[in-house]
């Protein structure tokens, strides 16, 4: 299906011409397996990651938001539609511009996280567009690890948890830690995998400090493991 206007920067989603692209590409068959897997918390259209991506491509070849302020808008738009693939097309647009995010944007991240909150949209905002924007910001790295580590809301504790995932040598260890020590004891899966994934991923550029850390601290079982499931 090709779009009856040629490309054009646009102010306006249209997500009429979006929904048709993604019906096309989309398998309906696979729907209740998709929903089951996300625990029927989302439905779903049917459109697996390959044929998303095919429609992400036909979709952007004809239109593209004019500013960041069209983008965000645009993206709102799609974390309000009910089906899953929206909010994945949302993570799309995050990363084809990702370049036009910085600092001032992080409310905007966390009210993501916070919305239609499950491990699939959240990971992405936290451990690849929140940790893109920080690692280019790190005067606000503080003020965030402390103020999502406080926060009420489990996702933007795993968030706190996970932002630091691809800094690498550059990881701020006390803020790691930071955002680690009250969560611990959490009983929360997605706090004990949070603090595993973290420190497993340090460890490939540290792992002394992981293995000092996991001595140190009584971690829950399955972040223990986490954390040291690729060192001997």
């Amino acid at each position: 299906m090709k779009p009856s206007i040629p490309f054009q920067n646009s102010s306006i989603l249209p997500i009429f011409e979006l929904r048709q692209i993604l019906t096309e590409y989309a398998q309906p068959e696979k729907k209740e397996g998709m929903q089951a897997y996300m625990k029927n918390l989302y439905p779903f259209l049917g459109v697996t990651a390959t044929a998303r991506k095919a429609a992400f491509k036909q979709f952007v070849t004809y239109w593209h938001p004019q500013n960041k302020q069209d983008l965000k808008q645009w993206i709102v738009e799609l974390w309000n539609e009910p089906e899953r693939e929206f909010q994945y097309m949302a993570l799309e647009f995050i990363s084809k511009y990702i370049k036009w995010f910085d600092h001032s944007d992080i409310p905007f991240i966390k009210e993501l996280i916070i919305q239609k909150s499950w491990w699939d949209t959240v990971d992405m905002l936290a451990g690849s567009y929140l940790g893109n924007i920080l690692i280019k910001h790190q005067h606000a790295l503080p003020q965030v690890i402390e103020e999502f580590t406080g926060d009420t809301n489990m996702w933007v504790n795993r968030s706190a948890i996970i932002c630091q995932l691809k800094f690498r040598d550059q990881t701020n260890t006390d803020l790691l830690e930071y955002s680690i020590l009250p969560h611990m004891n959490s009983k929360e899966f997605f706090h004990q995998k949070a603090i595993g994934w973290a420190l497993r991923q340090y460890a490939k550029s540290n792992p002394n400090w992981v293995v000092d850390f996991v001595n140190k601290y009584p971690l829950k079982p399955l972040s223990k493991r986490e954390a040291l499931k690729h060192l001997k």
